[in-house]
């Protein structure tokens, strides 16, 4: 037997010998140095009558390298740590609740220890890839434990002292499919570092398409767009982070083999094309294969953009995929208070093919977990990879000014492409990318700027798709919502619920329970789309559309501020002042008669807020006012527009004096509205107001994920 001196600087001591195999004595462990007394009053007592929980050593080693079964980039390190746990019944389980991975109960006559060494691992030796499931990405200090489970006789549950020796002797390191089959009955290794897992994968990543138009819509644009197109890439997916790897020897003969995201950490996703992607701009690039699927008949290869471009363009969606695929993953794995599964099986170690077995086992210690599941033997419990690629969201691909392009080849060589946090993509004019492009970094969209572009735009494009029929055009009219944190505040997630009330998506009241015992949403994902028929839009300008009565700028501006009553919280001391002068019709005629947002102050009822209120409540006012004053304007002349069209006799409307002048105008009044904005846009009003003055007929949906939960709403 191998012998472990327990030492303390108060001249306590105590011995415990463990087999002479076991790794720990092949690393040659030979002292453990306790700084306090505890430990030793403890030592001959039961495991559950011991009143300390957590001891901290000192350890000394004269063979580390020796710890790791062979493996020469494993050592135990220059002033080493070691610890001890004790988990009895009243802790309830061993790791705490995790809702996709068994629970290890303990029972009234169970108890467990942990033995704690910490390691130090070298990432560039050959042999450090092979082990734990988390290929490490630099030199770590891991932390691993081994856990063993003890069971009472005659109601007794063994000496912490008998604990120790048995729990000191069991303690490994699973490096490989052999360490998983000797491992003993009742024991869980346990491995704790920063690293990757990864997975061989088809992804199949659909897009929703949002064509827009711009003020100068070409007079015989024939645009088509598919509303959806989904692009399927073969290649890999590489998550890092901080993990935790878990074996459980259940039985002899059954294992349970996982690993877990930290607790309150976050991931990182990186897609890594195959073969045929990433080479030169074409039908074989990712910009390349989506764009030729977004734009049909469009030739990228021959587009002529300029190879420095093209390789940014291509970065742009490669980056894109990463971060809607992190933003997808966090949300999918994103518990704050515990460790989360990413991936767990459960794999019967007798049955199906030892060899098979072994080499599948072999490619998850490597970090390669998709293996597990071709295994007969094995039942997977989760597993973030499949799961993602399975159930992966819809990127919104925002095509401005796809409308307006007189050709889909003039469209890509002139464009460039931006993406926000989440992956959201957007394509427009550089001459225009202002209009979106985050101060920040080359490439990125604001999303305040992305948020007023998108309503801009929309405006167009529903103004455009009133007169399509005549026009010849197909214009498919799309709005769309998208609000990804990564810690998304109640306020900020209450006013999403809202919206998805104002869609009438949602029954009222329908999440007032995840609200109100829920104070934070880490990894929220909130998406809305509405689909507007023609009829809809006609009733977003006019009251009467049959006889193109437009709306007055009265009846608009009370549509503005019912709506976003409807987005504030009353409980908020700051949405209540809100509230109160938007719906306070004096206070408001007074704001349309003052028109100078720097002068409201002055305004009997504005003059004693603070001034963060009075900004609060301009910010309000300037929104509703630019949304009716540019439905006002545009409404009156497109019912022109619509009238000359109806009096055409001709088929080249462009010969028609009085079309060619009406159609002028429009494009005037679009181009002024759009130029002048400075609007804030609330989240989600500008899609609930043109939601309500629709009529509410537009088909709409919405999509709420957040720490690992997922509601659809509206069809599928």
């Amino acid at each position: 037997m191998a012998v472990i001196n327990v030492t303390s600087s108060f001249g306590l001591s105590e011995d415990i010998e463990i087999r002479e195999n076991s790794p720990l004595a092949k690393a040659k462990l030979t002292q453990l140095l306790s700084a306090g007394k505890e430990f030793f009053a403890e030592f001959k007592k039961p495991m559950d009558q011991a009143d300390v929980k957590r001891v901290a050593f000192g350890a000394t080693a004269a063979s580390p390298n020796l710890l790791s079964g062979g493996i020469p980039s494993l050592t135990l390190g220059a002033g080493i740590n070691c610890g001890l746990d004790i988990f009895t019944s009243t802790d309830g389980s061993l790791f705490g609740k995790d809702q996709f991975a068994l629970a290890i109960p303990i029972g009234a006559n169970q108890a467990w220890l942990g033995v704690e060494v910490d390691i130090l691992a070298k990432a560039d030796a050959a042999a450090s890839s092979n082990w734990i499931g988390i290929s490490l990405e630099a030199d770590s200090a891991v932390k691993c434990i081994t856990y063993s489970l003890f069971l009472a006789t005659n109601n007794v549950l063994p000496l912490l002292a008998d604990a120790c020796a048995a729990g000191f002797a069991n303690f490994s390191i699973t490096a490989s499919p052999n360490d998983i089959r000797r491992q003993p009955t009742g024991t869980v290794n346990h491995t704790e570092c920063s690293g990757t897992i990864t997975a061989k994968v088809t992804l199949s990543q659909p897009y929703t398409l949002n064509a827009l138009a711009s003020a100068n819509l070409p007079f015989k644009a024939t645009a088509s767009i598919q509303p959806n197109v989904t692009l399927q890439i073969g290649g890999s997916i590489a998550i890092t982070g901080d993990f935790i790897f878990r074996s459980y020897k259940v039985s002899n003969t059954l294992l349970q083999i996982g690993v877990y995201k930290k607790r309150g950490s976050t991931l990182a996703a990186k897609f890594t094309a195959g073969a045929g992607f990433g080479g030169d701009v074409g039908s074989s690039d990712i910009l390349g294969a989506l764009l030729n699927l977004a734009l049909p008949g469009v030739n990228v290869a021959t587009a002529g953009i300029p190879k420095e471009d093209a390789e940014n363009l291509n970065k742009v969606i490669k980056d894109s995929l990463d971060r809607s695929l992190t933003a997808e993953l966090n949300v999918t794995c994103s518990a704050a208070y515990t460790d989360e599964a990413a991936a767990i099986y459960e794999i019967d170690l007798t049955a199906g093919v030892g060899e098979t077995t072994d080499a599948a086992l072999k490619s998850a210690l490597q970090g390669d977990w998709m293996s597990l599941d071709k295994l007969t033997n094995a039942r997977r419990f989760r597993n973030i990879l499949v799961d993602t690629v399975e159930k992966k969201g819809a990127i919104t691909l925002n095509l401005f000014g796809v409308y307006s392009a007189t050709s889909y080849n003039d469209y890509v060589k002139t464009c460039t492409i931006f993406s926000d946090e989440s992956g959201q993509v957007s394509i427009i004019d550089k001459v225009d990318s202002n209009h979106i492009s985050a101060a920040s970094a080359p490439f990125a969209s604001d999303s305040n700027k992305l948020r007023k572009a998108l309503t801009e735009a929309f405006v167009c494009t529903a103004t455009y798709a009133a007169i399509c029929g005549k026009l010849n055009l197909q214009i498919s009219v799309l709005q769309s919502y998208l609000d990804y944190q990564q810690n998304m505040s109640w306020d900020e997630m209450n006013q999403n619920i809202q919206l998805g009330y104002a869609l009438e998506l949602i029954p009222m009241g329908g999440l007032d329970s995840t609200l109100n015992t829920t104070p934070s949403f880490p990894h929220a994902c909130i998406t809305a789309t509405v689909r507007y028929s023609t009829d809809a839009v006609m009733d977003m300008f006019f009251s009467d559309r049959l006889n193109l009565v437009a709306r007055t700028q009265d009846s608009l501006e009370k549509a503005g501020r019912e709506t976003m009553i409807g987005m504030l919280n009353p409980q908020d001391p700051t949405d209540k002042t809100r509230i109160a002068v938007l719906q306070n019709s004096n206070i408001w005629a007074a704001m349309d008669s003052v028109g100078n947002a720097n002068a409201f102050g002055t305004i009997d009822g504005l003059g004693s807020l603070e001034p963060t209120l009075l900004a609060a409540v301009t910010s309000d006012w300037v929104s509703i006012r630019w949304w009716a004053d540019t439905v006002d304007k545009v409404g009156p002349i497109l019912a022109d527009t619509i009238r000359a069209l109806q009096n055409l006799t001709g088929v080249d409307l462009s010969h028609d004096p009085n079309f060619m002048k009406q159609r002028a105008r429009l494009e005037n009044a679009l181009g002024a509205v759009t130029r002048n904005t400075n609007a804030a846009f609330v989240h989600g009003w500008g899609v609930a107001v043109v939601f309500a003055l629709s009529g509410k007929h537009g088909s709409a949906e919405m999509e709420f994920a957040w720490s690992s939960n997922r509601q659809h709403y509206g069809p599928q």
